[in-house]
């Protein structure tokens, strides 16, 4: 099927056009190829005329999606058109096409990101972010979407990370601080997403060339030093991923997150890369997600512990000792020594992981002080109770008279300690596994 270039008098006429080029029955791998060329050709000569809003853009690729040669050929479709993409000889309006077709196509079967990764898409993805930044916001948008999802569902190659670039990654970060407000912004949203699975990257990456005995030297991961060469420079990224975390109810997200604030608060050049402030708010969250999440949310819990044990230790609640009385009640729940019988028993890793909070010096404190509380107030109860032991004649009028006195109303109790409210954290509604290397 060849293309015929003429022009079209309106909208009508396109989507017309369209649905009868899309519709026929294609058998012969020629016949395929031409079909997919054709499309192209035709939907990027008017993408800035009848296919500029993105509800348009994205009824128009479902279409191809959803036609005959698609649906029965979808691996050879597939194939031909990252092929196209990653040539680079493509015009700006068919790359527009091809990333969104591979985006939708992509979030519905994972083995399309796979094979932009068999196929090496992914520098050129990179490329374009970098190297054509300037070729329209629409272009850079739907190939960060692209660079994000193919980095959400696996591991990159070495050589992809290697065309990661300092310069590239500070655009990023610039990009971010020059965006603030990301909820209005949805630009600046995905290029923190990207910030995020990058870090992950990295930490995959590191993970792997450790245990497959390879002589690949390690890649920095550029995205913590950056932060640690220049964190005073980029507080925005720090406050917003915060504001996120509070907001966010995807596992995937947050997990992406915690693996981000982990990576900072156990690298001693960005241990106070947060404003004071932002950590009290993420304090509260940690308190409210330990507190509220299910039970079957076991992998979510465990990282947020892996991650709270050096957000106390090392930032600078050390000094302040933020929700101390909270923290305690916290962890204590979670390991056991004050939960309800409805319950169920904490696991080995829980109970590890609970035990390495519970160590941080200045918590390890407070649990010292509570034990001796208890050891006070246990005194207090056995004294009590040998006031009323009875005597040899208060038990013979005891066969007579029975007492309408127990021993624990007669037990002194100390008050409990008063509990320091904090700021109440929001909590709006809006993958990966456990942090690499860490037990």
């Amino acid at each position: 099927m060849d293309f015929v270039d003429y022009q079209l008098e309106n909208k009508e006429q396109f989507w017309a056009e369209l649905d009868d080029m899309i519709s026929g029955q294609m058998h012969s791998s020629s016949l395929i190829e031409s079909a997919v060329k054709s499309f192209l050709r035709f939907t990027a000569l008017y993408v800035d005329e009848y296919l500029v809003a993105d509800e348009d853009l994205m009824r128009c690729c479902y279409k191809f999606i959803d036609c005959p040669v698609f649906v029965k050929h979808r691996g050879h479709v597939r194939r031909k058109l990252i092929t196209t993409l990653v040539k680079g000889t493509c015009s700006l309006q068919m790359m527009i096409i091809i990333g969104v077709i591979l985006l939708l196509d992509g979030r519905a079967h994972v083995d399309t990101f796979e094979m932009m990764e068999e196929e090496q898409a992914c520098r050129l993805v990179i490329d374009v972010l970098w190297h054509r930044r300037d070729d329209g916001p629409r272009l850079h948008q739907i190939f960060l979407e692209l660079l994000y999802e193919m980095c959400r569902v696996q591991r990159l190659q070495y050589s992809d990370m290697e065309v990661v670039s300092d310069d590239f990654v500070e655009y990023l970060f610039q990009a971010v601080e020059h965006n603030e407000d990301y909820d209005n912004d949805p630009y600046s949203y995905s290029v923190i997403r990207i910030l995020l699975v990058l870090n992950e990257q990295y930490m995959l990456l590191a993970n792997h060339v450790a245990s497959s005995g390879k002589n690949n030297e390690q890649l920095e991961n550029r995205v913590v030093t950056i932060l640690a060469q220049k964190g005073p420079t980029y507080k925005t990224f720090g406050t917003n991923i915060i504001i996120l975390l509070n907001r966010e109810r995807e596992p995937c997200l947050q997990l992406l997150i915690l693996k981000m604030l982990y990576q900072l608060f156990t690298t001693e050049s960005t241990f106070e890369y947060f404003y004071t402030n932002d950590l009290r708010v993420l304090t509260d969250v940690f308190i409210r997600e330990l507190h509220d999440l299910p039970d079957d949310s076991e992998t979510l819990r465990h990282t947020f512990l892996r991650v709270l044990h050096p957000l106390l230790a090392h930032s600078q609640l050390r000094h302040s000792h933020y929700k101390h009385e909270e923290l305690v009640k916290l962890l204590k729940s979670l390991a056991g020594t004050s939960r309800s019988a409805h319950y169920l028993p904490i696991s080995e890793t829980m109970a590890r992981l609970v035990s390495r909070c519970m160590k941080v010096p200045w918590l390890s404190f407070r649990f010292a002080q509570d034990e001796l509380h208890l050891q006070q107030q246990q005194q207090q109860n056995d004294l009590g109770m040998s006031f009323i032991q009875p005597t040899d004649s208060a038990t013979s009028s005891a066969s007579t008279t029975s007492s309408t006195l127990s021993l624990p109303d007669m037990a002194v109790t100390l008050p409990p300690s008063p509990t320091r409210k904090g700021p109440d954290v929001k909590s709006t509604p809006l993958g990966s596994g456990l942090i690499a290397g860490e037990a």
